[in-house]
C-alpha cells in the first residue's frame, strides 16, 4: 500500500458501497431541489427532503405548523416527485425536527478576522451603497483580533 493520498473519485469508484451512497445522495439532492421548487415559497427554508422509500416520501420540517400545512400539499408533492422516480410514490410522511440552537456553538467558536482583513472589509463596505451587505461587512470588520496576516 502506498503512502500517496488518493483522489476521492478513485476510491468511491472502486468501492461499490461508496459509489451507491454517492449516487443516492446526488439523487436525493436533485429531488430536494425539485421539492423546493414545487412547494409554496413559505416552506422553502423550513422543509427538506429526508428520504424516498418504495412508496413514501419523507420530509423533515423545523416546526409543527409547517408540518400541518405541508400535509395538505401531499397530492401535489407525490405527483411531482413521482414523475422523477422509477416507481410512483403515494404517501407523504412529515417529521418535525426542530433546529438546534446555534447560540451554544457561537460562544465557543466566535469568528475573528485579522486587522489587515478588517481594514479590507471596511474599505470595501465604504465603496458600496447602504444596505444589508454594507452592514454585514462592517459587523464582520468589527470582529478583528490582534493577529496580523
Amino acid at each position: 500500500m502506498s503512502n500517496k493520498p488518493e483522489h476521492v473519485g478513485h476510491i468511491y469508484k472502486q468501492d461499490s458501497h461508496m459509489k451507491w451512497l454517492t449516487t443516492r445522495a446526488q439523487q436525493l439532492n436533485k429531488l430536494n431541489i425539485i421539492l423546493q421548487k414545487t412547494l409554496p415559497l413559505q416552506f422553502s427554508n423550513h422543509c427538506q427532503l429526508a428520504n424516498v422509500t418504495a412508496d413514501t416520501i419523507i420530509i423533515h420540517t423545523d416546526k409543527a405548523s409547517y408540518a400541518s400545512l405541508l400535509r395538505f400539499q401531499a397530492p401535489l408533492v407525490c405527483k411531482t416527485l413521482s414523475a422523477h422516480l422509477p416507481e410512483p410514490v403515494s404517501k407523504l410522511d412529515v417529521k418535525v425536527r426542530p433546529l438546534q440552537s446555534l447560540s451554544k456553538q457561537t460562544n465557543h467558536a466566535a469568528i475573528h478576522v485579522s486587522t489587515k482583513t478588517a481594514v479590507l472589509l471596511t474599505s470595501t463596505a465604504a465603496e458600496i451603497e447602504d444596505g444589508p451587505l454594507k452592514t454585514a461587512l462592517n459587523k464582520l470588520a468589527n470582529r478583528q483580533s490582534n493577529q496580523t496576516d
